[in-house]
C-alpha cells in the first residue's frame, strides 16, 4: 500500500499484477498494470514519482506523477447470455469526456474471451449522447476507449458507459409438471373456500425448476413465484408446473386435455398467468387422462415474434362415481354373527371399508384377501357377544378418490334376517 500525490490510497495486487486507486464510495480504479505476477511493494519517491517493486519476474518500475497524453481502457467481456443484436452506445464523464476527449471501440464475439474469430474493433466513436454501433450481432461484447488530452486540460473522466441490445428472442421453456393427488386444490394464498369452517391443508407436489442463469451485467431479477396453498377437496384434481424464459419475458399458459385412447387435445383452460390450475372434475366422466401445458411470451413480444412451447404431463385418473355395496347378508348364530359384503367400483380401486356395530364406533375390517387393491373386494365381518335380539350392523366403503358409499342391515340375535 502507498499513498499517490493526490493523497488516494493504491494498491498492490497479485495474479495480474495490477495496481489499484481506491477513489472512495466504493469505486476504485485500476491505474496501472505490470509484466509481472505480483505486486509486492509501493515506495514513495521524489517528485510525486512511486517506485513499484514486483515478484515473478522481479522488476522494479517508476509511476507518475503525471498522466500520457493519450492511454485506452479495455473493458471485461459482456455475456448477453442470448445472440443479441447491438444498438446505441452512449455515456457519461467529468473534464472533457464528452467533449471530444475520449473515442470508443467495440467488437463482439461468440466466445468468452476475446480471440482471433472475433470481429474487428468497429469505431471510433466519439458522440457521446448516443451512436449506433456497426458490430456484428453475437453473445459476447468488449469495449475500449481511448483517452485524448488534445488541449492539456486534464485527463477526461468516464463515470458510466451504457450499450443498448436487443437479445434474439427464445422460446420458453416448461421445466417440470406435477400432477397432485386426487381431491387437492391449489390457490395462490392462504383464504377460506367455499362452505363452512376452515378447509383442511393438504400436501402440494412442487416441480423441479431447471438451473436457470441470468445475466450478470446488468442485473436481471429472476421473478419470483410464491409456491401455492393446497387445500383438500373432494373432486378437484390440480397441477403446478414451472418454466423459465432466458429473455426473462413474462409468459402466459394454457392447458390441454384429452381421454386416453383420445387423439384430439381440448381446451381445457386458456390466459393463465400463474403456474399452476384446478377445476372441478364433476363435469369431466371417469377414466384416465393427460394433460398438456403450453407456455408463450406472447405478453413481451409482437405477435409475429412471440414464441411458445409445451408439455405434457403424466397420466392420472378421474373417478367421481361412489362404489357400491352388493349382496350384504348378515347370518346369526346366538350370540354370535357373520356380517358378509361385497363392495364394488367402477373404475378406481376400493380404499377402505368399515363398520359399526348398533351406532357404535366404527371399526376398520380388510377384505378377506388382506389387501385392498382391486375394484372388487369381498368382507366378512365376525361379531361376537350379542345380546338377544335385534341389531344394526352399517357398513361403509370408499374408494381412493374418497368417493363413498354405505349401507345397512339388521337381523335378530334369533338368526331371522332383515334388510
Amino acid at each position: 500500500m502507498a499513498l499517490s500525490t493526490a493523497g488516494k490510497i493504491l494498491l498492490g495486487t497479485g495474479n495480474k499484477g495490477a495496481i489499484v486507486e481506491l477513489e472512495g464510495h466504493n469505486i476504485y480504479s485500476t491505474v496501472a498494470k505490470t509484466a509481472s505476477a505480483q505486486v509486492t511493494s509501493l515506495i514513495a519517491g521524489a517528485d510525486g514519482k512511486v517506485f513499484v517493486a514486483t515478484a515473478n519476474p522481479g522488476k522494479i518500475f517508476t509511476m507518475g506523477p503525471g498522466f500520457e497524453s493519450d492511454g485506452s481502457f479495455e473493458s471485461d467481456t459482456f455475456d448477453a447470455k442470448i445472440f443479441s443484436h447491438w444498438g446505441r452506445l452512449t455515456w457519461w464523464g467529468d473534464n472533457g469526456a464528452t467533449a471530444g476527449k475520449v473515442a470508443f471501440y467495440v467488437r463482439s464475439g461468440n466466445t468468452s474471451s476475446p480471440e482471433k474469430n472475433w470481429s474487428t474493433w468497429s469505431g471510433p466513436y466519439k458522440n457521446a449522447s448516443g451512436e449506433t454501433i456497426n458490430c456484428p450481432p453475437a453473445r459476447f461484447l468488449q469495449w475500449k476507449a481511448v483517452f485524448l488530452d488534445t488541449d492539456h486540460g486534464g485527463a477526461p473522466n468516464v463515470s458510466w458507459v451504457s450499450l443498448a441490445y436487443q437479445p434474439k428472442n427464445v422460446a420458453p421453456e416448461i421445466d417440470d409438471v406435477a400432477i397432485q393427488e386426487p381431491g387437492v386444490r391449489v390457490q395462490g394464498f392462504a383464504q377460506q373456500l367455499n362452505g363452512t369452517g376452515s378447509p383442511l391443508p393438504a400436501q402440494v407436489k412442487m416441480p423441479q425448476r431447471a438451473g436457470v442463469n441470468f445475466p450478470s451485467a446488468p442485473a436481471v431479477q429472476p421473478k419470483i413465484d410464491v409456491p401455492p396453498q393446497g387445500f383438500q377437496d373432494k373432486g378437484y384434481q390440480s397441477i403446478v408446473w414451472s418454466a423459465h424464459d432466458e429473455n426473462d419475458d413474462d409468459l402466459i399458459f394454457a392447458i390441454y386435455y384429452r381421454g386416453e385412447g383420445e387423439q384430439n387435445w381440448r381446451l381445457l383452460k386458456d390466459k393463465i398467468t400463474q403456474r399452476f390450475y384446478s377445476w372441478d372434475t364433476g363435469t369431466m366422466p371417469d377414466g384416465a387422462y393427460y394433460l398438456k401445458i403450453v407456455g408463450s411470451d406472447s405478453p413481451s413480444n409482437p405477435p409475429d415474434q412471440a414464441l411458445s412451447t409445451e408439455r405434457e404431463a403424466d397420466r392420472f385418473e378421474i373417478g367421481n362415481t361412489p362404489p357400491r355395496i352388493e349382496n350384504l347378508h348378515a347370518q346369526s348364530n346366538s350370540p354370535t354373527a357373520t356380517v358378509s359384503f361385497q363392495a364394488v367400483s367402477s373404475s378406481a380401486a376400493i380404499e377402505h371399508a368399515q363398520y359399526s356395530v348398533d351406532a357404535g364406533d366404527w371399526l376398520i375390517v380388510f377384505p378377506t384377501g388382506l389387501l385392498s387393491d382391486s375394484t372388487k373386494e369381498t368382507y366378512e365381518i365376525h361379531l361376537g357377544g350379542l345380546a338377544p335380539g335385534e341389531h344394526t350392523v352399517a357398513v361403509q366403503v370408499s374408494d381412493r378418490f374418497a368417493n363413498t358409499t354405505a349401507a345397512k342391515i339388521t337381523f335378530s340375535a334369533s338368526g331371522h334376517s332383515s334388510k
